[in-house]
């Protein structure tokens, strides 16, 4: 339980806010099967007064509204830090919702692209659709047209080391700094992708019969390492992760 909320806490503090008294009371509760996430979420989006009447699928969906940074959302909201604050909390429900009833099947772009559907289904109707513009973080991430073939084989070789398993402690750190600077260059989804390759790593490193102790990392070394990853240099990813993983 406690593991679960630190990795939710992580979640807030990466995006600047912090989990609340009350945020972590509905947390606890839907791990605790007390309360369901969709139950939470309903409510909040009547308290909130979020319910749009008028959102019509169209081909920007996986866009963003013009002249701002937020993208096309069921709730019409056009203020940046407004839906920041809408996303962290509902993600962190369905955060540990997952957490509770992990998403099966292999460890591979289907799997990612159904926990970035569950994460942010309630907020975007493009949640689980790959990325088709060009995004960039300092340097450009895989070009749209290439997300698929580029999965494809990272996945694959994924499959091939057996997921991690059965490695001494060195080796899987090093083996999950690479793909997870991997996972960030391809960069697959318009938004959320920190969010959905932690949850996709959570699974993963619990598998593979380790646990990362996420209360313990700074979200901006963390920043700093993945960028670097990028470019191909993934020690400062690998010097975070021996500070917080353990066996499990």
């Amino acid at each position: 339980m406690q593991r679960c909320i630190d990795y939710i806490r992580f979640n807030y503090d990466s995006e600047g806010f912090i989990l609340t008294d009350d945020h972590e009371a509905d947390i606890r509760a839907v791990l605790d099967e007390d309360k369901t996430a969709d139950s939470l979420i309903d409510q909040y989006i009547v308290n909130n007064s979020l319910v749009n009447q008028n959102y019509v699928a169209s081909n920007n969906d996986n866009n963003y509204y013009e002249n701002t940074r937020c993208l096309f959302n069921f709730f019409d909201i056009h203020d940046r830090d407004e839906l920041r604050r809408i996303v962290i909390y509902i993600i962190s429900l369905r955060s540990a919702e997952l957490m509770v009833d992990p998403i099966d099947g292999p460890f591979d772009l289907n799997k990612l692209e159904d926990i970035h559907s569950s994460l942010f289904g309630d907020i975007y109707p493009s949640a689980g659709t790959l990325r088709t513009k060009t995004a960039a973080k300092r340097t450009e991430f895989c070009r749209p047209e290439y997300i698929v073939s580029s999965s494809k084989v990272l996945f694959k070789k994924l499959s091939k080391d057996r997921y991690l398993r059965g490695l001494d402690r060195e080796e899987f750190i090093n083996e999950l700094a690479y793909y997870m600077g991997e996972l960030e260059a391809i960069h697959p989804f318009r938004n959320g992708n920190a969010q959905a390759a932690r949850l996709f790593f959570w699974d993963l490193t619990y598998f593979a019969g380790y646990i990362i102790d996420w209360e313990s990392i700074d979200p901006d070394r963390l920043l700093e390492a993945d960028i670097c990853a990028i470019d191909g240099d993934y020690q400062p990813l690998i010097d975070v992760l021996e500070e917080v993983v353990y066996i499990s």
